[in-house]
Order: C-alpha cells, then sequence, then structure tokens
C-alpha cells in the first residue's frame, strides 16, 4: 500500500493502566477534559488531576475485589463516568459500559448476561437497581453516601499517602492480551452482541488513529462513550496523545457544549452532519447570506471537479454554530452523505470519513488530511490488513477482538481462517483506499442471479430534496425468497415538505424516481414506493436499524 506522506508520530501504550502511570509525568497540567453542566458551567480538569482520581478510585476498587470482575457502567458522558471506565481498567477489571438508551428490562439483561459484580451509575438509572440482588451500586455524582464518587475519591486519596506503590504494581501485572472491556455491538440487524476487547485491542486502536489524521490540539466528541467509535475514536484516542478532550453529557446540549468549547476537530456522525448544516442555513437565512452560500458551494464543487483550490466561504452563522476554531470532523459510524461533506468545505472546514466496527477495536481505516477522497473510508490503521472476498471485507490485525463473551459458536462464524469477517461489502483500489458499498446481509439477490446493494440506491434516492430518509429492501412477491421487488420506504423532509398533502408529496417523490429509474439498469429499478410518517428507528449512534417490511 503506498502511502502518499509519512505516518504521524504517536504515543503509545500497551495497557490502560500503562498510560495512567505515564499521563501525569507527560502531560503534567495540561487541560484534560472539559465538560459543561445543565447551566453550561464549564469543568476542566487537567491531566494530573484526571491521572491522580482514576488512580484513588482504582486503589479503592481493588479493595473492594474487583480485580478479574466485571464492572457495568450504565449513565451519559461525564468526567466520572471516564474516571471510572480508566480506574476500572487499569486494575484488571473488564468494564461492560451499558448502552442507556434501551429499555429498562435491556439495560439489565446487558449487566446480567455480562456477569456484572458491581454497577457504577448515574443518578437516573440508580431506580433500575433496587431490585438487583448481588450487584453493589457506586453513585457516578454527588450523593451523600460511602458509594458516592466524591466518597470513594477521598477513600482513595487517603490510601494513595502509603498505598501509591501497590497499586502500581497491581497496575503493572495487568498484560495487554487480558480483557479491558465488552462493549455491545449497535445491532442494526440482529440483536447486539458482546464483543471483548483486549487492552492491546484498545490502546494500539487508540493510538495509531492519530498515525493517519492530524487531529488538533482540542477535539470534541457528544457521542456516548459505551459505543467503541466514541470511547476509543474519541476519548482515548485524543487522551493519549495529551490533547484537550471536550466531553459533552447530555445529547440534548451538544450543539451548545460544542460551541462553548471550540474545538478544532469534531467527532460526529452523519446525521449530526445534517442537524450542523441545517442550523448553519437557518443562521445563514436570518443573515440573508443564504443564495451568497449557495453560489460560492456551486463554485467550490466546480472548481473541485478540476483540482483547483477555492478559497473558503467564511461567515458568521458558521461560527455561531460551531464557534472559530473548527477545521476538520471526523465522520464514522454510517455512510456520511457527500453533499454535506462538499458543503462543509466549502466552509473550509475538512470532512474525513472512517470505516470501523466494533469487533476491530473499533477503527479500521480512515482518511487523511492531506489526501482524502469523500467517496472513500480512507487508508488502512498501521498494521492492519484487508483481504475482500465475495465482495465481503474480511480484517486482521492488533485491533481484532478476541472473541464474543459467552458465545464461542458466534465467535467461530465470525472468523474464517483467522480473518475477522466483518459482514460489509466494498473494494479496495490500486493505491491502497479502501471504499463500502453496502452490508452483506442487506443484499437483495433475484431469482435470476441479480444482486442489488440498497446502499447504492438509498444513496441516490437522499439527493431527491423532500427525501429525508430512505430504506431500500427485497419485498415479497411470491413463493420463493428470491422472488422480490425492489421497494423503498421514505420518510420526507417535514420542513420541505411544509403545506403539502402526504399526496402531493408521494406524487413529487414517484416523478422523481420514475426519471431516476430511466437511468439505472432494469433489476436496480424502484418497482415500489411507501411513505412513512415517522423517523426510523436508530442505534446509539444514529444508524437506521434495518428490518423486513
Amino acid at each position: 500500500m503506498r502511502l502518499d506522506y509519512p505516518l504521524n508520530n504517536v504515543n503509545t501504550y500497551e495497557t490502560v493502566g500503562e498510560f495512567l502511570q505515564k499521563a501525569e509525568s507527560r502531560f503534567g497540567d495540561r487541560p484534560a477534559v472539559t465538560v459543561y453542566d445543565w447551566e453550561g458551567k464549564e469543568h476542566c480538569y487537567t491531566y494530573r488531576m484526571l491521572a491522580r482520581d482514576a488512580k484513588a478510585l482504582a486503589l479503592v476498587l481493588l479493595d473492594m475485589g474487583i480485580a478479574g470482575k466485571h464492572l457495568a457502567i450504565a449513565g451519559e458522558n461525564g468526567y466520572e463516568w471516564l474516571v471510572m471506565f480508566l480506574a476500572c481498567c487499569s486494575v484488571g477489571a473488564v468494564a461492560l459500559p451499558v448502552d442507556v438508551e434501551q429499555q429498562d428490562e435491556k439495560i439489565l439483561q446487558c449487566i446480567r448476561y455480562g456477569d456484572s459484580c458491581m454497577a457504577a451509575v448515574s443518578r437516573e438509572y440508580e431506580f433500575l437497581f433496587q431490585d438487583f440482588p448481588g450487584c453493589p451500586v457506586l453513585c457516578l455524582w454527588d450523593a451523600h453516601s460511602d458509594n458516592s464518587f466524591p466518597s470513594l475519591l477521598l477513600r482513595g486519596y487517603e490510601a494513595l499517602k502509603s498505598r501509591e506503590e501497590e497499586l502500581n504494581l497491581a497496575m503493572d501485572k495487568v498484560q495487554a492480551d487480558e480483557t479491558a472491556v465488552i462493549i455491545y455491538t449497535s445491532g442494526t440487524l440482529s440483536s447486539p452482541k458482546p464483543v471483548m476487547l483486549s487492552h492491546g485491542n484498545i490502546m494500539f486502536n487508540a493510538c495509531h488513529a492519530q498515525a493517519l489524521v492530524e487531529a488538533g490540539d482540542k477535539a470534541y466528541t457528544c457521542l456516548p462513550l459505551y459505543h467503541a467509535y466514541s470511547l476509543v475514536c474519541g476519548a482515548l484516542n485524543v487522551l493519549t496523545q495529551g490533547q484537550h478532550l471536550g466531553l459533552n453529557g447530555s445529547v440534548k446540549n451538544w450543539m451548545r457544549d460544542l460551541r462553548l468549547f471550540c474545538p478544532e476537530m469534531i467527532l460526529l456522525v452523519p446525521m449530526m452532519m445534517e442537524s450542523l448544516i441545517r442550523s448553519i442555513r437557518l443562521e445563514q437565512k436570518r443573515d440573508g447570506t443564504r443564495e451568497e452560500a449557495k453560489k460560492a458551494l456551486k463554485r467550490y464543487q466546480s472548481r473541485k471537479k478540476y483540482h483547483l483550490s477555492c478559497s473558503p466561504f467564511v461567515h458568521d452563522a458558521l461560527t455561531r454554530v460551531l464557534g472559530d476554531s473548527v477545521s476538520l470532523i471526523i465522520c464514522g459510524g454510517a455512510q456520511q452523505n457527500e453533499r454535506l461533506a462538499q458543503e462543509f468545505g466549502c466552509y473550509g472546514i475538512c470532512v474525513l470519513q472512517g470505516y470501523g466496527v466494533t469487533e476491530c477495536g473499533p477503527l479500521i481505516s480512515v482518511n487523511r488530511n492531506r489526501r482524502h477522497r469523500e467517496n472513500s473510508v480512507g487508508v488502512l490503521l498501521p498494521e492492519t490488513r484487508v483481504k475482500i472476498r465475495d465482495g465481503e471485507i474480511l480484517v486482521k490485525g492488533p485491533s481484532v477482538f478476541k472473541g464474543y463473551y459467552k458465545a464461542d459458536g458466534e465467535t467461530k462464524k465470525a472468523f474464517s481462517d483467522g480473518w475477522f469477517c466483518t459482514g460489509d461489502l466494498g473494494y479496495m483500489d490500486r493505491k491502497g483506499v479502501l471504499y463500502i458499498t453496502g452490508r452483506k446481509k442487506n443484499l437483495v439477490v433475484f431469482s435470476n442471479g441479480k444482486k442489488v446493494v440498497p446502499e447504492e440506491l438509498e444513496e441516490l434516492i437522499l439527493q431527491i430534496p423532500l427525501v429525508r430518509e430512505v430504506m431500500v429492501y427485497g419485498a415479497s412477491n411470491g413463493q420463493t425468497a428470491d422472488d422480490v421487488k425492489l421497494s423503498a420506504v421514505i420518510y420526507a423532509d417535514p420542513q420541505k415538505t411544509r403545506g403539502m398533502t402526504s399526496y402531493e408529496v408521494l406524487e413529487r417523490i414517484q416523478e422523481e424516481i420514475y426519471e431516476l429509474n430511466k437511468k439505472l439498469p432494469f433489476h436496480k429499478r424502484i418497482q415500489l414506493i411507501r411513505m412513512t410518517e415517522a423517523e426510523f428507528k436508530k442505534t446509539s449512534i444514529y444508524k437506521i436499524k434495518r428490518g423486513r417490511f
């Protein structure tokens, strides 16, 4: 694989404990983590504070007998969540981050299945554990109890005075191949699976992400830390390199916190990129600069075709939404919209698309700052290998997971001759750039042997102005599984269809798809359209949950 310019130098660590032991001396009083409370008040913690807090808590957990056992963490993003995770992993316990956006019973099922002997929870989820015998609760807030976060820290700091060397020895015993965390997959097509990631998996992935990408000094993530993308590519990636992490707590305030923090880099998913663009356009309308922005975008797209430089369209509307420092967006979790990436490019903000799956730590590939293609997912992480078999992407490398927890059969099915089978379809060009075309399980196969990748058609349909979300699938048309007709379920943009009747919306969209069909081979033409009045259900990182209709 040819890279156009050398890899960036990075700090590397084999275990979470090694990072904690070196962070204080290496980064000292640099700002490490900033969070904002409900009122928008800033709370900033240095690397020294982060390392000392995590060590103090680690010693308390060690005394509680957590080493070698599982600790569930259930709550929204926060400094306390992050410290609990670092403390837990550093002494040889296994962290079990829980998706708190699920139904209550599913949260408890995840904790039970993961064999958690203890749970660290936010205030709003404490009630779930009232009837959960044998699972002591640690409170991730300022509560009046011996097991509250402040009380645990006080105990830990007192113990550190005489037992820090004992703690360091315990951290040194933890090996890179030991399980650090069990993270459930997002479950877009099936039930979430518990993925066991070792210290080596997550630390290699976190440290080497910036071998490819220059992220700047301040980076912001608003995505939940119980997802591998945010935890590893966001938090751990930024902290291992001594940079300043902006951490959003409540998703309701993510845009406010973004403006307050003023980062250089933002970690996002496509749906959040769309929200930012809509906010920017709204501000442009208020300023009377929307038409000027449209012209600037056309000029940018025209010059980009011929690889010509173009001065960014700078305006106050952009600053009011993003702050005055953003120059880079890392987009992952789902296929990005190229048009949105181009619009951000027009404003002088580089959008780099990456690709990963939980089982791979999660990052597999990402575009680079000075060499990127909007329709690709970039080049491979160092020491990572990919091969394409029957169109499917298979992966080997230091970040590939140990297996699914308590599911040896599923683990065996996930590998072929030592290669992890991602289930994603794609290809790699001669320059080593990876492209994703779709998901193997989504593939529509017709009785005549023709195959259609739904994601390719969804990308085309999303270019229809009235369409907000779409899902293409094969609807049953007969007695056999491959007797299907290509169908699309569409959710129209409520803002763009305001004042129109349902019939008018359907008629306009049908006309657009009729024109689209003319340009497509017969087997790729949409034969059935169905409208839905509600947005599609989504995972914790806003990927559409695909179902059968």
